[in-house]
């Protein structure tokens, strides 16, 4: 079967008013980026969906695996299009049936902006009797083993059966830029994912122990940011040497605070470089009560620390279990377990408190050059990983 166009649907992008245009837009662009280098002649932008001409004779796979991590795209589908008449909408349809085996079958077709005089049910109705009368199949409004699904729009009407499923969501961009907190464990990079489904681009930032830890947090951080580039489109890594900010407080403060000490540096650390960066969010993979440092307290104490912008936490009422699913489905998962030398575990006590508070955790940074610690870790900022032009 040769298809000669894709036909891309959105939900949530058709929802929003005014502003519609300036999300399909954005939507257009991004399904013309993701799609670059795979065969397609156009993208083009028709009532209520988003079509994409291909060039004959040319590997259709890459072009819908790119489709199927574009957010804002609903679903999507292989088609060919005809002149919206019946005889050809008939012709395609009978095609379409040649193609598949299947014991029953339904017709779904709807109208949209065109001047095309039968109703959706009046060419359900004889485009299925032709299906009927080719194949020998029957009929099943409500549970068909394969379906011909029919468009028309203005003076096109386009045909299709193999509907896959986008993420959804938002464009990528319409809703500003954050900076998020990339570990190398499954969270972070699951809560990337997360508030880019939303439409924020991102940039990330990594935070590791050398000179005192080995590389390997580096490295899977890096992994990580190439794999959610096919998802985030154009981020960036940032690298934080945080390992001696880490002696400094390990001098300075008791053992049970150091690891919420260490979160607030970081917090800090990277309020400042998102601004520098002009991004307008911190997001972290943070999922309250999973450890000690994520009880309502910990968190509430380190919020403290960022006094300039919001902190996203998309995870934070979700289980390990939906984590670790979400984390799958997006590849993310095989590179997150891979054993690494975390710098959140450097130099950590048995015990970590899990009620830290404010009046401790002030008098603990008395002793600190906080401010002077900060500025250290964004002028050591390195900018590790970007994805090719």
């Amino acid at each position: 079967m040769h298809y000669d166009v894709v036909v891309v649907h959105y939900h949530e992008v058709g929802l929003k008013g005014r502003n519609r245009h300036f999300f399909e837009r954005a939507l257009t662009k991004n399904i013309t980026r993701a799609i670059e280098g795979t065969g397609f002649l156009k993208v083009r932008e028709r009532p209520g969906r988003v079509i994409i001409s291909l060039a004959e004779e040319h590997a259709i796979d890459p072009l819908l695996s790119a489709l199927g991590r574009v957010f804002g795209v609903s679903n999507f589908a292989p088609a060919v299009h005809v002149d919206a008449e019946l005889g050809p909408i008939t012709e395609a349809a009978l095609e379409l049936a040649r193609s598949a085996t299947f014991g029953t079958f339904a017709v779904r077709a709807r109208k949209g902006n065109t001047s095309f005089e039968m109703s959706s049910q009046q060419v359900n109705e004889i485009v299925g009797k032709a299906i009927c009368d080719q194949t020998g199949a029957g009929v099943n409004l409500d549970r068909p083993d394969w379906t011909c699904h029919i468009e028309i729009v203005a003076d096109h009407a386009y045909l299709y059966f193999d509907r896959r499923f986008g993420p959804g969501g938002l464009p990528l961009g319409v809703s500003g830029k954050v900076m998020a907190l990339l570990s190398g464990g499954i969270d972070s990079p699951v809560a990337a994912w997360e508030v880019a489904k939303r439409g924020a681009s991102c940039e990330l930032i990594h935070f590791h122990g050398q000179p005192y830890s080995d590389p390997s947090s580096v490295r899977q951080a890096s992994q990580l940011a190439a794999h959610l580039e096919r998802w985030l489109g154009q981020n960036r890594l940032w690298m934080i040497p945080f390992g001696d900010i880490q002696r400094e407080i390990v001098t300075a403060a008791p053992q049970e605070l150091r690891v919420v000490l260490y979160r607030r540096f970081m917090m800090r650390i990277a309020e400042s470089l998102a601004e520098r960066e002009g991004c307008q969010a911190l997001v972290t993979g943070e999922s309250l009560g999973q450890v000690a440092s994520q009880t309502l307290q910990n968190i509430a104490v380190i919020d403290r620390t960022v006094e300039r912008l919001p902190v996203l936490r998309p995870l934070i009422g979700r289980d390990k279990v939906e984590i670790v699913e979400l984390a799958r489905t997006i590849g993310t998962y095989e590179i997150s377990i891979t054993p690494h030398q975390d710098c959140c575990v450097l130099f950590t006590p048995k015990h970590v408190t899990t009620h830290a508070s404010f009046e401790q955790l002030a008098e603990a940074e008395s002793a600190l050059d906080v401010d002077g610690l900060v500025e250290k870790g964004v002028a050591n900022a390195e900018l590790a990983w970007r994805p090719e032009k």
